[in-house]
């Protein structure tokens, strides 16, 4: 989970009735549960591991013998590209456009830029025969890397390797010596493969050979991942979600903040703390008096990884969004300190969240609200279904993201505190009608890149086919003033092309406040053109 804490509301009052009462026997479940998954022989529980089976293993143990019966949702994604390759050049990778192929002894030639723009009467290749040749091109442009380069639209490295691959060239060799100028990661989710070896040189151009041999060898991969769901079915017409994602870093995975030799990730607090809480209350709602809703609860799996679990099944024929009532989520909610403050996200998804709040809170626990539906945890999968949400969080710390977030720091009777306050809830809801929904204003609390600029929408993470495809529009926000939709694959923003998430974000670093640019979007297969002002 990331997290950053933004326009928290603090509601507070000196005299509470009651605290909110925990047992030594919930205190000494939780505790095991989290020590288990947390235990170093689940290597992190990392999606798509044996890690994460592990831990599902375990979770189905324990909803088994409180008599709940449970399914697995397993849903797909792109691992990053495996990569197998030889050169005689060192500092040098293969990138996600290139092919698997190989060369020997082929001459390398200099192309600059290997732009050629005919609408601006410029080419790079207009003296140089590049057939049966490697190609050496700098990222860069002939007026650099900003907003308002004449060359803007064939910035796309993508675009650079196909023309150089029209010309005759049997490979593509790319450095940059500009720091504005885009270096490819040597980790990638996708192949968009030109049709020859794409590589790129960490190094001086100088320090190239004259003649290269390569051999490239590039596999998908596709992950699966595993939701664990268990119901408790009251023959009732609507259904409460309660959440919690149970995956971790694994050794270290893309979101570590841990920088070193890789080591385990334990994730006790984010989130086998939440995955705990779940179970609790998973026991409570099995065998409960309050049962005029249907119980669905959910280990989620592929949250580090952009929600993929929750994201999954909120679009699988599993969820039914009219019969859902409200979604609970909890996520790091191990680390309750000296004031009992409990995080509460997604307050204003429904009218009749506030004043619960209020009416249930305790004397050992102090409410900060944030109204925002939308944030980096799994009740954002919920609420771009207009389900009303409630997502629970103790607070970030220094171990967080890092192999040092270990069980030895949970506070076991404070995540038994946070899951008697959210019974209280529900127990207070559960006479009531199902609940209304409401949109929220934008309050995100990922952590958001270095950009001067957004779009204001929701990227759908699990899409690849070319483009950005948005999962939800925020309210007042430069996309939704433009007119575009839930649903819309965005393309192009002004003069870039939008091939893939990377490229989108890259865009977003050319426009500054104030910027009015046309964007095209497909939409039920046609293009639409929108402007946009920044």
């Amino acid at each position: 989970m990331k997290k950053i804490l933004l326009g928290l509301l603090f509601i507070s009052s000196a005299v509470f009735a009651q605290d909110c009462k925990t047992s030594k026997e919930s205190i000494s479940n939780i505790k095991a549960d989290v020590e288990y998954l947390a235990d170093d022989k689940l290597e992190g529980r990392e999606t798509g591991t044996k890690g994460e089976q592990l831990a599902l293993e375990y979770l189905g143990g324990r909803l088994k013998s409180i008599g709940v019966e449970t399914k697995v949702h397993k849903f797909k994604f792109n691992g990053n590209v495996k990569l197998s390759f030889w050169t005689i050049a060192s500092n040098m990778y293969p990138t996600k456009y290139s092919s698997n192929g190989s060369i020997e002894k082929v001459e390398v030639v200099d192309v600059q830029f290997g732009i050629e723009a005919a609408d601006l009467e410029y080419s790079d290749y207009s003296a140089i025969d590049v057939k049966g040749k490697a190609v050496v091109i700098n990222t860069s442009s002939p007026d650099g890397i900003h907003p308002h380069s004449k060359y803007l639209n064939y910035h796309d490295l993508k675009l650079r390797a196909e023309t150089a691959k029209l010309k005759g060239a049997v490979a593509v060799i790319f450095y940059t010596d500009n720091k504005y100028a885009e270096s490819p990661e040597r980790k990638f989710k996708n192949l968009y493969s030109v049709g020859i070896p794409v590589l790129f040189f960490d190094d001086v151009k100088e320090n190239l050979p004259t003649k290269i041999s390569v051999e490239v060898k590039l596999k998908e991969q596709i992950i699966e991942g595993q939701n664990l769901i268990a119901e408790v079915n009251n023959g009732k017409e609507n259904t409460i979600i309660i959440g919690a994602h149970y995956d971790h870093l694994g050794w270290g995975a893309e979101g570590s903040l841990y920088r070193g030799e890789p080591a385990i990730h334990n994730g006790a607090d984010d989130n086998a703390s939440g995955t705990a809480g779940l179970l609790e209350l998973a026991k409570t709602y099995s065998k409960s008096k309050y049962n005029n809703y249907n119980y669905l609860f959910i280990a989620f799996s592929g949250e580090e990884k952009g929600l993929l679990g929750s994201n999954a099944f909120a679009k699988s024929d599993m969820l039914e969004a009219s019969k859902i009532n409200y979604m609970i989520n909890m996520d790091m909610i191990g680390r309750l300190n000296e004031d009992g403050k409990i995080e509460v996200y997604g307050t204003g998804t429904s009218p009749r969240w506030n004043s619960l709040l209020e009416d249930n809170k305790c004397k050992n626990v102090t409410i900060a609200s944030s109204e925002s539906g939308v944030g980096s945890s799994d009740h954002t999968s919920f609420y771009l279904q207009d389900i009303p949400v409630l997502h629970f969080f103790t607070g970030t710390h220094a171990d967080y993201h890092k192999p040092t977030d270990d069980a030895d720091k949970v506070n076991f009777k404070g995540i038994a505190t946070v899951v008697t306050y959210i019974e209280n809830l529900i127990n207070d809801l559960d006479d009531e009608k199902k609940l209304e929904f409401t949109k929220t204003k934008s309050g995100d609390s990922k952590k958001a890149p270095k950009f001067s600029v957004t779009l204001g929408v929701v990227p759908d993470y699990l899409y690849s086919e070319g483009g950005m495809r948005i999962d939800g529009v925020n309210d007042g926000k430069p996309a939704q003033n433009a007119g575009m939709k839930k649903g819309d694959i965005v393309v192009k923003l002004g003069e870039v092309n939008i091939t893939d998430m990377m490229a989108y974000m890259k865009a977003l670093g050319h426009f500054v406040k104030g910027d009015k640019v046309k964007a095209t979007v497909i939409r039920d297969g046609k293009a639409v053109e929108l402007e946009v002002q920044f």
